[in-house]
C-alpha cells in the first residue's frame, strides 16, 4: 500500500482520537467554536459533493464517457438509497453526525448542569431504550464511516482529496459529542480511547473492504459514491439548516463561503476541473 495511502489513514484516526487526551478535565468545549468549526465542515462536504464527487461518479477517470440515460437512473436511485440509509442511521445516533447529542436524558442532564443543578452521570440508567445509548451511537456512527470511507481511495489507489478533507472536518465535532457523551456516562480515560479507536479505524476499515473485497468494476464503484453522496448530502444539509433561521450570522454566512471556495480549489478531479 502506498506511503500517501497510509497518511491518508493516519490522518483520520490522529485526527479523531486526539480529541480523547485534549477534553479530559475539561468539561466543555466552547459551543460557538463548535458551532463554527460544524458549519464550516458541513458547508465543505456540500461543496465537495458537487464541485468534486457527483462529477467523479458519473465520469470516472474518463471525462468524454458516454453515459447513458439508465446509468443516470441508477446513480439517482443510489443517492436516494444513501439519503435514507442516514435517515435510518440518525435513529441511532440521535444525530451526533451533525455536532450534537439530542439524547433527550443528556440533554436534560445538559440543561440541569447550566443551571447548576446536582446532578450525577446517568451511566445510561435513565434510558428507557433496549440498546444502551452510546452502544447504538457507536454502532450507528462506524456504519456511516464505514459507508462513507468505501469510495475515498480509488481501485487504483488515488485519494479523493475532497471527500478525505470533508470526513476530517467532519469528524472532529463527531468525536467532541462523543468524547462530551463519554463523559456524561461517566466513562474513564481508557474506555473512552478504546470506543474513540474503534469509531477511528472504521472509515480505513470501510476504505480497504472497498479495495480488497469489491468486485473492480466502475459502474459498482460509481454506484456506491452515489450512496456515498447521498450520505454526505443529508448530513450537510442537516448541518447548514440546523440552527435559528431568524438570528443570521455574517460570520456563519463567511465561513460557508470560505468552505465553498477551499472545496473548489481541493484537488479532487484534475481531469475534469484542470487548475492550469
Amino acid at each position: 500500500m502506498s506511503t500517501i495511502v497510509i497518511l491518508a489513514y493516519a490522518l483520520i484516526i490522529v485526527g479523531i482520537i486526539v480529541w480523547v487526551v485534549l477534553i479530559p478535565g475539561r468539561r466543555h468545549v466552547s459551543p460557538k467554536a463548535l458551532d463554527y468549526i460544524t458549519v464550516f465542515g458541513g458547508a465543505f462536504l456540500f461543496a465537495s459533493c458537487f464541485i468534486n464527487l457527483v462529477p467523479h461518479m458519473f465520469l470516472g477517470d474518463d471525462p468524454h464517457r458516454f453515459v447513458t440515460p439508465g446509468f443516470h437512473f441508477k446513480i439517482a436511485a443510489a443517492v436516494m438509497l444513501g439519503f435514507l440509509i442516514q435517515l435510518l442511521l440518525e435513529q441511532l445516533t440521535k444525530g451526533a453526525e451533525h455536532g450534537h447529542n439530542h439524547c433527550p436524558c443528556c440533554e436534560e442532564e445538559h440543561e440541569a448542569e447550566e443551571h447548576h443543578h446536582d446532578h450525577h452521570p446517568h451511566a445510561g440508567h435513565c434510558h428507557n431504550a433496549s440498546i444502551h445509548p452510546i452502544t447504538g451511537l457507536i454502532i450507528g456512527l462506524s456504519i456511516h464511516a464505514i459507508l462513507e470511507g468505501m469510495p475515498m481511495i480509488d481501485l487504483d489507489g488515488d485519494i479523493h482529496q475532497g471527500l478525505l478533507y470533508g470526513i476530517v472536518l467532519h469528524n472532529i465535532p463527531i468525536a467532541l459529542v462523543l468524547v462530551g457523551l463519554f463523559m456524561h456516562n461517566g466513562y474513564g480515560f481508557w474506555k473512552s480511547l478504546l470506543l474513540l479507536s474503534i469509531f477511528a479505524v472504521m472509515t480505513p476499515l470501510g476504505s480497504l473492504c472497498n479495495l480488497y473485497l469489491m468486485p473492480d468494476n466502475e459502474v459498482l464503484q460509481s454506484l456506491l459514491m452515489g450512496v456515498v453522496v447521498g450520505i454526505l448530502l443529508h448530513v450537510s444539509v442537516s448541518i447548514l439548516f440546523d440552527h435559528d433561521h431568524n438570528n443570521f450570522s455574517w460570520a456563519k454566512f463567511a465561513l460557508i463561503l470560505v468552505a465553498f471556495i477551499a472545496a473548489y480549489f481541493t484537488p479532487g478531479c484534475p481531469e475534469i476541473y484542470p487548475m492550469f
